[in-house]
């Protein structure tokens, strides 16, 4: 079973949305095949028991060991790597991910990180011809059902994020605060959604959260509490530019005083707001929407928009795009703040990105989302995700 690289392959559905269970029966299929799969390309390769070995066809190299596809397992087949350039790094190291990196330098005479490289929609065209299936046709058998890729990853990162590092549970932390919180409420947000993600007001002047709306960050498993953030009661002062009650703090004690103030230890490099919520939606969806802050993730919850995850503020970290590789998302919808500082950090999602997902930007007219009104998202970012 033949086909040729360069040949033109049948248009797929506009979507670019695909179920990752149905993905890894096509990696199980192509690893199945694999001496076809590798003829079809037209490489040169040597096969051994547990794996085939090759000098990479990606970046050009002549070292007859350099890359390493592992085709033969029982939960992650196709797996490679190119241990001269990395070149899995670019490409994903899955093995459409190694037809990606072909087709690119192929097609697109790829040699470097940079330069023009094939789409994952391209590559899966590729596998999907050489099989003769259609990936909206295939049925999943029962386990594939029972057991998604998503939790086979979670429960491996959840081993070292969790491990009962963290004892703080729901239950204590709804008994410690205000809910809903009427700060928030104030500012325009429904009951429902701040008990939803148990967001209150600290009253206890024992607590390093006093006089804040405070909003907890729960783990994975949405069981224990990994931090929490806090918004000032109160408003900028014109003096000592702090957020304050009565008169100034002496200079020493500003830092309590900030806007927002985040809990001792608490990394938020490390995490996604919602992904507890969210992980399912991800999954199911294949798409992840990636806002600034907790408020706008929950205006599109009040919109029934539920794959929202924030990165507390304008970077994401190479953490949090860990935790997005895991998930199952294969497209990623921007929607940064409207200012310059939301403008650059989008830009910065696509290039971190752009080698691995599918990226959209979604400029919006109010500077945020939370600023938003419920019509206003329905016609600026539901309509069009």
């Amino acid at each position: 079973m033949t086909t040729h690289l360069m040949s033109k392959h049948p248009k797929m559905k506009k979507s670019t949305s695909f179920d990752q269970n149905k993905i890894k029966i096509i990696c199980d299929q192509l690893c199945d095949d694999i001496e076809d799969l590798l003829d079809s390309l037209e490489l040169e390769y040597k096969m051994n028991h547990r794996f085939v070995s090759m000098s990479c066809p990606i970046h050009g190299g002549d070292n007859d060991s350099a890359v390493n596809i592992y085709h033969v397992g029982d939960t992650y087949r196709g797996n490679w790597k190119c241990r001269t350039h990395r070149c899995e790094e670019t490409f994903k190291s899955s093995i459409i991910g190694f037809i990606r990196g072909v087709i690119s330098n192929r097609k697109y005479n790829w040699n470097k990180t940079g330069d023009t490289t094939c789409s994952f929609k391209e590559a899966l065209e590729y596998a999907t011809k050489f099989l003769d299936v259609e990936i909206n046709k295939i049925k999943l058998p029962k386990h594939y059902k029972d057991k998604n890729t998503f939790i086979n990853n979670a429960k491996i990162f959840t081993k070292s994020t969790n491990s009962h590092k963290y004892s703080i549970t729901k239950d204590l932390i709804r008994k410690s605060l205000n809910i809903p919180s009427k700060y928030f409420i104030d500012r325009g947000f429904s009951c429902d959604i701040l008990d939803k993600y148990d967001v209150g007001d600290c009253h206890n002047a024992s607590k390093e959260m006093y006089n804040r709306a405070v909003v907890p960050v729960y783990d994975i498993e949405n069981r224990y509490m990994v931090g929490c953030t806090g918004r000032s009661f109160f408003e900028k002062c014109s003096e000592c530019k702090c957020y304050h009650d009565g008169n100034c703090p002496k200079k020493e004690y500003l830092w309590k005083y900030s806007k927002w103030k985040h809990s001792n230890g608490f990394k938020t490099q490390e995490h996604l707001y919602n992904f507890w919520y969210a992980k399912d939606y991800i999954t199911e969806t294949g798409s992840v929407i990636i806002v600034e802050s907790p408020g706008n993730v929950w205006k599109l919850e009040e919109c029934g928009i539920h794959n929202s995850v924030a990165i507390f503020g304008t970077n994401l970290t190479d953490r949090q795009k860990t935790i997005l590789d895991m998930s199952g998302a294969m497209n990623i919808i921007a929607i940064m703040d409207n200012d310059e500082a939301g403008i650059k950090a989008a830009e910065n999602i696509k290039n971190k990105c752009n080698k691995t997902y599918n990226i959209r930007n979604i400029t919006i007219s109010k500077n945020d989302v939370a600023d938003m009104t419920i019509n206003e998202i329905e016609q600026e970012i539901k309509a069009f995700i």
